[in-house]
C-alpha cells in the first residue's frame, strides 16, 4: 500500500460518521446502506486526485457522498420500478 492509499483509509477512517450519516438519510436497510457506503468510497477515491485541500477533506468528503447517495437512490428506484 502506497502512502497515498494510507493517507485517503486515515482520512475515510476519521470521517466515517459521514458515511453513516448519508447513508441513514438515502437509506432503509442495513444492506442497502452497507452498499451505499461501499459505493461512496469508490467515488471517493476514484475523485481523490481531484481534493485539492481548499476546503476542509471532511466538506468534500460530504458533498462526494450526498451526490453518489442521489445517484444511488434514483439508480435503485428505477431498478425497482422495473421489477
Amino acid at each position: 500500500m502506497d502512502k497515498k492509499e494510507k493517507q485517503f483509509l486515515k482520512l475515510i477512517t476519521s470521517h466515517k460518521g459521514i458515511l453513516h450519516k448519508v447513508g441513514r438519510i438515502y437509506m432503509d436497510t442495513i444492506s442497502d446502506r452497507e452498499d451505499l457506503h461501499q459505493e461512496i468510497i469508490i467515488q471517493l477515491w476514484k475523485s481523490y486526485e481531484s481534493f485539492k485541500g481548499d476546503s476542509e477533506f471532511s466538506s468534500w468528503m460530504y458533498r462526494v457522498a450526498v451526490n453518489t447517495a442521489i445517484s444511488y437512490y434514483k439508480k435503485e428506484k428505477r431498478l425497482a420500478a422495473m421489477m
